[in-house]
């Protein structure tokens, strides 16, 4: 298995995302655990933004921040994030609120159930 490793940077108006890849099997459990600690702590501080695009019914910021964990839960080891992630990005594609209002709500406490 493998982990992502992300930089973001802004150098003039470009945006430069540089991708590593590395095996996890060079991490050990402290730093694995490391990783998964700093993941949840960043998807906690995501959560009133989210909600902020749930209240303004800002489907599009919604449906990327669906894609994104979508993709990165698994990663860390967290597939039911990677499914919430699904359900966020599939349910901002049709607009249907009430899912979204759920998927949130389970997303929050699912998140908050995974402080280490």
């Amino acid at each position: 298995m493998y982990v992502f490793n992300i930089s973001i940077s802004i150098l003039g108006n470009y945006i430069i995302r540089v991708v590593i890849l590395q095996s996890m099997d060079d991490f050990d459990d402290d730093e694995w655990a490391e990783m998964q600690t700093k993941y949840v702590a960043h998807i906690i501080t995501e959560i009133p933004k989210i909600k902020a695009a749930l209240n303004s019914k800002d489907y599009q910021a919604l449906m990327i921040f669906g894609h994104n964990i979508k993709g990165s839960g698994g990663m860390y080891g967290f597939d039911d994030i990677t499914d919430l992630g699904f359900k966020l990005e599939t349910s901002s594609k049709v607009e249907d609120l009430n899912s979204l209002e759920k998927i949130v709500d389970d997303l929050e406490k699912n998140i908050n159930a995974k402080k280490l």
